[in-house]
């Protein structure tokens, strides 16, 4: 999963992150308070989210964590990010030393979600909070359908499959999750996305995607040049409702109560 966010930066900061940052930066203020001094963003990548957080907590140190080494190299070049490589099931910090948790679009990915959970539950001081973001579906465009039928076609070996727990894809899954981590729910609710894309900039994700690179790196270049060409035949057949995305995500906040376990 980290070599298929370290070869799409570029793709995934100028085309992806904008579509999925609205919800993450609303979610921001709702989850700090101005006086906050440690923020930990888990699966912060390219630090999308920092001018939100430094917004509401101006004089907060945010760590961005992040298992993409070349995610991280974006978040400190662009953003000044204090950008640390590390994994959501055993964060960097001692127990109760956080003020504050984001795990945006992060807990499809990790192989226990209840771990990372209860990783967030640990580094949070009482009276810390958590702002969790995750998918609950997502739906398959037709223009996604053309690339990956041809890439099968191809005999191109599939991505890795990205983990989306069926648990967590409602917010009573989501609730029942924080509070087997020890958290108390404050607020979970659903939110709609939908994108258009049109030709140009769905190509420029697709072949830029980290996942799609992989898969195309597995064949020789004279193939994958006459595949691509197949496929952007296919796509120039479609019409503007071939290449509309839209999905639901679960947000949710929560706050670490006194005599919560970690």
């Amino acid at each position: 999963m980290a070599d298929g966010y370290d070869r799409g930066v570029a793709a995934y900061e100028a085309l992806w992150s904008p579509v999925i940052l609205p919800p993450a930066a609303a979610l921001v203020p709702l989850l700090l308070r101005p006086g906050q001094p440690l923020v930990a963003d888990v699966g912060g990548g390219t630090g999308a989210l920092l001018g939100a957080i430094r917004s509401a907590a101006p004089r907060a140190r945010v760590v961005t964590l992040d298992a993409s080494a070349q995610m991280l190299r974006a978040a400190r070049a662009r953003r000044g990010a204090s950008a640390v490589v590390a994994d959501a099931l055993a964060l960097p910090f001692r127990d109760g030393s956080v003020d504050a948790v984001m795990l945006a679009y992060v807990l499809f990915h990790v192989a226990d979600p209840w771990q990372a959970a209860a990783e967030a539950a640990r580094v949070l001081r009482p009276g810390g909070r958590a702002g969790i973001i995750t998918w609950a579906w997502e739906r398959e465009s037709r223009a996604d359908a053309i690339w990956d039928r041809a890439l099968t076609a191809a005999s191109v070996p599939p991505a890795p499959l990205r983990r989306v727990d069926a648990a967590l894809d409602t917010p009573a899954g989501v609730t029942a999750l924080l509070r087997s981590a020890g958290l108390a729910p404050e607020r979970t609710w659903p939110q709609w996305l939908q994108h258009q894309w049109d030709r140009s900039s769905y190509w420029e994700l697709a072949t830029g995607w980290g996942a799609n690179r992989a898969r195309l790196s597995r064949i020789d270049a004279g193939a994958r040049g006459r595949l691509l060409d197949r496929v952007r035949a296919d796509l120039d057949r479609l019409d503007p409702a071939g290449f509309r995305w839209e999905g639901e995500i679960v947000c949710a906040l929560a706050v670490k109560g006194t005599s919560a376990r970690a």
